[in-house]
């Protein structure tokens, strides 16, 4: 699969104004990162402990975490819109949408199309009996 970017809105969950960005789309990251003056100025504060963040080439990276507001627009023109985990990256060469924000945002990879898409469903593990 190729790799795409995206126009994302970045917010704080409190509210407030929304930035735009571009992000690299990455399903292999758990979670999305920006650059940590980005999120200062948004205000998004880190919650609990820095997490250690396993990179591709091997090395790690402990930053801290936190949560934002993030809207994508589709190219189908809906909106999809969540709270999401976000780590503080010390640069802006790890800007990524990773897995946690597509799941919560319930989207999808185009990888034909190099696009994000809506699910058409979601997945859920053993219900129990439901005869």
């Amino acid at each position: 699969m190729g790799t795409f970017y995206t126009d994302v809105l970045i917010g704080n969950v409190g509210g407030g104004d929304m930035l735009p960005v571009s992000a690299l789309v990455d399903t292999g990251a758990s979670d999305s990162a920006f650059p940590t003056d980005l999120l200062e100025s948004l205000q998004i504060r880190p919650i609990g402990n820095p997490v250690v963040y396993y990179l591709a080439d091997g090395s790690t990276l402990e930053c801290p975490r936190g949560e934002a507001r993030l809207s994508i627009t589709l190219p189908s023109g809906q909106v999809a819109t969540g709270t999401c985990p976000v780590a503080f990256w010390p640069d802006d060469t790890g800007q990524c949408i990773g897995a946690t924000a597509l799941q919560v945002m319930a989207l999808v990879v185009d990888a034909a199309n190099e696009q994000l898409a809506a699910a058409s469903g979601l997945r859920r593990g053993w219900a129990g009996d439901i005869s």
